[in-house]
């Protein structure tokens, strides 16, 4: 399945709630999922965006951020209801099976999903992501929770130079993004006092069966490179990569790495490629 051109829409959720989408590039659909603390997709929807000649990404907001409808409880901040969520837009979309990206807190709510939806998904990719966040002698900083948009906005501007291993190179494209960008400190406070400790899914990784890619910068100071260790430890047959000299973000800090490992563990090949490809043999040839 292809979308031939950029679209967006609302998928209708099990109780009615309008989850908005983008679909956006060519070739076969990628859902990409959110993180469950409280920001819209349009990190994704411009931060993977060089995807977008191999693939179809889906991306979409959950629910009480951006363009998607807000909650009536705080229970519906939940990642079993954003995985849901997510199953309502692919449906949408008539995308039964299909591949299934994560980034950080989104590489939680694709892990969720694998396990919830096994059917549904063909190929699963795992960037700078853990099965749990914390663990015994870990001590987080404490920070007051963000009680605006903007206050929040404020705060993940601060945390780019510990996400990023070389802050000065993207600072200029940050700036450009954080304005658009749509947060919601209500679901940010109640994942970080609700689910982030409880979030552990060690013990359910091995049923996982889908071919796994993880994907982990060496630098990172975010999520540690342990925890992707971690993963692949726990998921039969997956597949690390390890990227040197790269933070919290692969696909930006090493898009041209992070892109060909990409495309060599979904079997992905464009047009230009097999073009340069027929014009190395018939050099080798003549």
């Amino acid at each position: 399945m292809c979308a031939l051109e950029a679209e967006e829409g609302f998928a209708a959720a099990a109780d009615g709630r309008r989850i908005f989408y983008r679909v956006s590039g060519k070739g076969p659909f990628a859902v990409v999922m959110p993180p469950n603390w409280g920001v819209d997709s349009y990190l994704y929807t411009k931060g993977l965006s060089s995807l977008e000649f191999w693939l179809a990404l889906v991306t979409f907001d959950p629910r009480g951020v951006g363009r998607s409808e807000s909650v009536q409880s705080a229970v519906e901040f939940g990642m079993t209801v954003t995985v849901k969520d997510a199953a309502a837009v692919a449906d949408a979309l008539h995308v039964q099976r299909g591949v299934v990206i994560g980034h950080s807190g989104g590489g939680a709510v694709a892990l969720a999903y694998a396990l919830a939806y096994p059917a549904r998904v063909s190929h699963l990719i795992l960037i700078s992501t853990a099965a749990r966040w914390t663990e015994r002698g870990e001590d987080a900083a404490d920070a007051a929770y963000p009680s605006t948009e903007e206050e929040m906005r404020r705060q993940f501007a601060a945390s780019i130079p510990l996400a990023l291993h070389e802050p000065s190179k993207f600072s200029r494209a940050m700036q450009e993004l954080l304005p658009r960008m749509r947060f919601s400190p209500e679901r940010f406070r109640w994942a970080g006092e609700v689910e982030y400790d409880a979030y552990d899914l060690r013990q359910a990784l091995q049923t996982i069966q889908a071919p796994v890619l993880i994907v982990h910068g060496r630098e990172d100071r975010v999520v540690p490179v342990r925890r992707a260790q971690e993963l692949h430890a726990g998921i039969p047959g997956s597949r690390l990569v390890v990227l040197e000299d790269c933070g919290h973000w692969p696909f930006v800090e090493r898009r041209q790495d992070f892109l060909a490992v990409v495309k060599e563990f979904l079997g992905l090949e464009s047009v230009a490629d097999r073009r340069t490809a027929g014009r190395g043999r018939l050099r080798s040839g003549s």
